[in-house]
């Protein structure tokens, strides 16, 4: 059976009952006829031309800091009207009119659930706690440019024939004003901005921007509904709240550190679908119910991460890119450049909305921060994204705007899209500001003077590792330890990171319910450090802070603290941890990808350490001393630096004789030389020359010592030095070693394309090998690395 139907001039065939699936299989023909007849068929080989289409395309774009949501803009324009849907077979094989609407529906679940899941992961409280800045840049960001917009535009509303074209302006000019959270939060990460300064203030800004926003556009309508209506939306409203107070209860019954119970999850997710379907009764936008209901469940964990754990994977990662391939393929922008009516007003519109809005926020942020950074701040928020082409989507479907003005916008937001993010990444690197003009190191402290360190920690079996590698530092009151810990914490169901200063923070902070569950994950580890300080007797000072954000971003966090603390080394924990029989216990390829990035861009030298397996503790500094005091341990501790020459070893080497300063420990200088460098006959070079020096300095400084001792070792290549290594692995409590990548030498011949861990250097690599057995502590040394 045949049915037609008329929709908007075109005559559409519907076949009743539809077919769902292809059932001929003997007919090549018949096979491909199927196909696109079916409409489940149909659908899935829609889907998988757009994630096919844009997923290529993004793998080329991202190389230009161009973010994903241009790569699907970009799908939709190319199987849309303005390319390949001129050809009659796209238009009416493979995308015909009549499977528009199952595409659209998974698109629109695509958008319900980006939506949804952006608004669980704001943080409501924060716009509460938000600064006089914060406050400031996002409520004026806003308001500024709205207001000047409408009295530039004065003249053409007071000309305007028809309610429709104020309407249409006025729409316009607060689309232009606003600052969207989902579209800030989503350029951000792809930019990796997220955890920077500028990232922090812009999600926040956008945060109090987007809620005024959702406010004034909720009001608006209420006021403009029938009084029912407007009764049921106070009952919508109230009920709300009901929902939240269950939610409340379900996370009071959550055991601490456990996850939501999965019918929990999904019987929110049934009310999220109840919640929009009674906003669409109620003739508001639908989306606006997700949004709302998002910011009624309980952001990060347990129930906001359990729902973005649930939601993150198929919903959104292969529905969304959908949605805005349909927003874009409604679009032909071969219309922009035909005849238009009013199309110098509306650019003109769209462009001195844009510089409107960048005057405000730039002359809004300079009174805080410098001129480059208030720049790429006002881009940011300037930017333009899913929202808007949804916006202008729905007033497109709805008859309010033409196909000439619709592909105008859409045009202006893929422009927006691709120049703002760009301009950003050449403006503005965070790894700059890590590259320091002063030593922060080892080698250029003074002997008498204070050590400034900062001691990641990500799990509780870290606290105890750290503190033995720290009770080696000889510690005295003319040379305390500054001791700064951050523990850092993945962030889940959060968009907004978290940086919580412990000493300074407030009560209500941090009991707010948005991340409490998270601070009392640090308890443990923040009262650990404090007994560590009472139990050194004032000769180690401790500060503790908690980092909430995504692993990828930690970094910044990490090196931001380390330059504004102006630390000289950062310990970070090795990301295999061993038993006590010296197996592998656990590994986690996470924490090995922020140990590189922070190799790769801290501003002062990093040591990475590793237990595996030493159950022997180091307690010298269990009582305050002077510089020549003995420890408290009746045998030594014995410690070995293994010296080959380069940077990173001098790092290391100086970091053992101030262990050394200790009596209580007992230091062995192992010098492996190579074979060519015995020969006198051979001049040495430069970096040998340095080498060399500071060795004997270094020797000069211990030479009154008598827990010093000094072997030299002749080595013709990297196996004779693996063998070297081994003789003398069990020997040793403590290993210290340089990083020492990049440098050639002899003594390493043939090692390195061994390595299994390259973040350790070759040495470091072979003392983690499995084919070395030994149960000794090792930490490997970075020296700070010098910034071009």
């Amino acid at each position: 059976m045949e049915f037609e139907s008329t929709w908007k001039n075109e005559t559409v065939c519907y076949t009743l009952p539809p077919l769902i699936n292809a059932e001929n299989f003997g007919d090549e023909i018949s096979i491909v006829e199927d196909v696109f007849s079916a409409s489940l068929s149909l659908l899935n080989i829609q889907i998988f031309l757009i994630y096919v289409i844009s997923n290529s395309l993004n793998k080329i774009l991202k190389r230009f800091s161009i973010p994903s949501f241009v790569s699907q803009l970009l799908t939709g324009i190319i199987l849309g009207p303005t390319f390949l849907r001129k050809n009659d077979f796209v238009k009416n094989q493979l995308f015909p009119r009549h499977s528009h609407e199952a595409l659209d529906v998974v698109g629109m679940i695509g958008y319900f659930t980006f939506m949804f899941l952006s608004a669980v992961k704001m943080d409501v409280a924060m716009v509460i706690r938000s600064g006089k800045k914060v406050m400031t840049i996002g409520l004026a960001s806003t308001i500024i440019p709205f207001a000047v917009g409408l009295l530039f535009q004065r003249q053409q509303i007071a000309e305007a024939d028809d309610k429709l074209t104020v309407n249409s302006i006025v729409g316009i000019t607060s689309i232009q004003s606003l600052t969207t959270f989902p579209v800030v939060s989503q350029v951000l990460e792809e930019l990796k901005l997220t955890n920077s300064e500028i990232g922090r203030l812009a999600l926040s800004s956008s945060l109090v921007s987007g809620l005024l926003g959702a406010l004034i556009d909720l009001v608006g309508k209420a006021f403009s509904m029938h009084l029912e209506v407007a009764k049921r939306l106070r009952n919508l409203l109230v009920a709300s709240l009901s929902i939240a107070v269950a939610m409340v209860w379900v996370v009071k019954r959550t055991p601490q550190g456990g996850s939501v119970k999965a019918a929990y999850v999904f019987v929110t997710l049934a009310v999220a679908t109840s919640y929009v379907i009674l906003f669409d009764e109620l003739r508001l936008a639908f989306i606006v119910g997700a949004f709302i209901f998002g910011l009624i469940v309980p952001p990060g964990p347990p129930f906001g991460s359990s729902l973005v754990e649930t939601l993150e994977t198929v919903p959104q990662a292969l529905f969304f890119p959908v949605f805005v391939a349909t927003t874009a393929m409604k679009a032909d922008l071969t219309t922009v450049f035909g005849p238009f009516d009013n199309r110098g007003f509306f650019t003109a519109l769209i462009y001195w909305s844009a510089i409107e809005k960048f005057i405000a926020c730039l002359l809004l942020a300079l009174p805080w921060m410098p001129l480059l950074d208030s720049v790429v701040l006002s881009l940011v928020l300037n930017s333009k994204g899913v929202v808007e082409a949804s916006i202008h989507a729905y007033q497109r479907d709805t008859q309010m705007m033409g196909l000439q003005l619709y592909s105008l916008f859409l045009l202006s937001i893929l422009v927006n899209a691709t120049v703002i993010p760009v301009l950003v990444s050449i403006l503005y690197e965070p790894s700059r500001r890590y590259a320091g003009y002063h030593s922060r190191n080892i080698f250029a402290l003074r002997p008498v003077s204070e050590l400034r360190v900062l001691a990641c920690v990500h799990k509780p079996h870290h606290v105890a590792s750290t503190m033995k590698l720290l009770d080696t530092l000889c510690r005295t009151e003319e040379s305390a330890v500054a001791l700064y810990v951050i523990h850092l914490l993945e962030q889940i169901g959060h968009a907004t990171p978290i940086f919580i200063t412990h000493q300074k923070q407030k009560k209500s902070e941090s009991s707010d319910s948005s991340y409490s569950h998270d601070v009392v994950c640090s308890i443990e580890v923040i009262l650990a450090f404090n007994q560590y300080e009472r139990r050194t007797y004032g000769l180690t000072s401790v500060n503790t802070f908690t980092s909430i954000s995504q692993p990828k971003f930690m970094h910044d966090d990490i090196c931001t603290l380390a330059l504004d603390k102006s630390t000289i080394l950062l310990l970070t924990p090795f990301h295999i941890t061993w038993a006590l029989d010296g197996s592998i216990e656990s590994e986690d390829n996470t924490m090995r990808a922020l140990n590189s990035r922070v190799l790769e861009r801290a501003p002062c030298s990093v040591g990475i350490y590793f237990n595996r397996g030493n159950v022997r503790v180091y307690d010298g500094a269990a009582a305050p001393r002077s510089s020549d005091a003995s420890s408290s341990f009746s045998s030594a501790y014995s410690v070995c630096v293994l010296y080959l020459g380069g940077r990173d070893d001098h790092e290391a080497l100086c970091l053992a004789t101030r262990m050394a300063r200790d009596s209580g420990l007992e230091l062995t200088i192992h010098h492996l030389v190579s074979k060519e460098d015995t020969n006198t006959t051979n001049r040495l070079s430069h970096e040998r020359m340095i080498d060399e020096v500071v060795l004997k300095e270094a020797l000069q400084k211990v030479s009154n010592l008598p827990n010093v001792k000094y072997i030299e070792q002749v080595v013709e290549d990297g196996p004779q030095t693996a063998m070297a290594v081994r003789a003398i692995s069990s020997n040793h409590d403590l290993f210290v070693v340089g990083r020492r990548v990049g440098v050639d030498s002899p003594q390493t011949t043939g090692l390195a394309e061994w390595s299994e861990f390259p973040e350790l250097g070759v040495i470091g690599d072979l003392l983690a090998s499995k084919d070395v057995e030994t149960k000794a502590s090792v930490l490997v040394v970075q020296q700070q690395k010098q910034f071009k």
